[in-house]
């Protein structure tokens, strides 16, 4: 009879996965079949079995999300990172918060080095959550924990904003190696290699994630764009058309509304991710 066990990815490293179990972490290989099928992501919830010296993935279970660039699953919370240093890549903030909202991952802004300068984020006021704080004094590291408590979170954001400081705040530790920013060009080295989750007990998980470009990956419909923008979204019932994209339709009641109740910036990145997805499907069709 096999010994089996249930446990969560927690890392993984060339063929080799570390999953997480009540008894310790296992180190295991994956069923080929699960390999042609797929990627296995960390933060799979995963069954294995012990075979000989060795153990065995043999099932995934099913997946409430997923996210590309990196590969993890099963994520409820997106701490989007920015600082004042390197300047804020609000695109890409957008872009983010798109992809957790649609795979239902609530984002929380958070503001970075607060103790050195204040970033501007008006235009995400009523939006989402933001959280001005610092790892380097601590200030408001605890409110970031506290809204971690029982949950999966995801820390995303450009190099060098500060990621792996923060979770390092957060542990209490410096369980992370943390770089510096790179002083003449003034972009991030990328100190974090893998997808590897830290557990805090109490089932909360902290993510760390490699990659400027994380999440940076909208896949959906153009004409669905405008549902992820919340400050746009209430003003469609009062356009002429019902399929409205507040891009060059007549009669729309969202741009009159730009630079009053809908930030400029937010409404001029919405046309350039608009784009960006009609430009993709239009090739794709082609």
């Amino acid at each position: 009879m096999k010994n089996t066990y249930r446990g969560r990815v927690i890392k993984a490293v060339a063929s080799k996965f570390f999953v997480d179990t009540e008894s310790g972490v296992k180190v295991c290989f994956a069923r080929k079949k699960l390999k042609a099928d797929g990627n296995i992501f960390v933060g799979d919830y995963v069954n294995i079995a012990k075979e000989r010296d060795s153990f065995v993935i043999e099932e995934i279970m099913p997946r409430k999300n997923r996210l590309i660039r990196p590969y993890i699953s099963n994520v409820d919370l997106c701490f989007i990172v920015i600082a004042t240093e390197p300047a804020p890549d609000f695109l890409l903030v957008d872009k983010i918060i798109v992809n957790c909202h649609q795979q239902g991952i609530e984002p929380v802004l958070v503001v970075n080095k607060c103790d050195l300068c204040r970033v501007d984020t008006s235009e995400y006021n009523g939006i989402i959550q933001i959280i001005e704080c610092s790892a380097q004094t601590g200030e408001k590291i605890d409110e970031i924990a506290r809204a971690s408590l029982c949950k999966t979170v995801c820390f995303a954001g450009q190099s060098a904003v500060g990621k792996s400081s923060l979770i390092n705040a957060v542990l209490g530790s410096d369980e992370l190696e943390v770089g510096e920013l790179a002083k003449k060009i003034r972009r991030g080295k990328n100190t974090t290699r893998r997808t590897e989750i830290l557990f805090l007990g109490e089932g909360t998980y902290l993510v760390d994630t490699c990659g400027f470009s994380m999440l940076e990956t909208v896949d959906i419909p153009p004409e669905n764009l405008r549902l992820y923008f919340d400050e746009m979204e209430k003003f469609r019932r009062d356009c002429r058309f019902n399929t409205c994209m507040h891009i060059d339709e007549p009669d729309c009641a969202v741009k009159p509304r730009v630079g009053k109740d809908i930030g400029i910036g937010r409404y001029e990145r919405y046309k350039t991710i608009f784009a960006e997805l009609k430009e993709r499907r239009d090739t794709k069709y082609d």
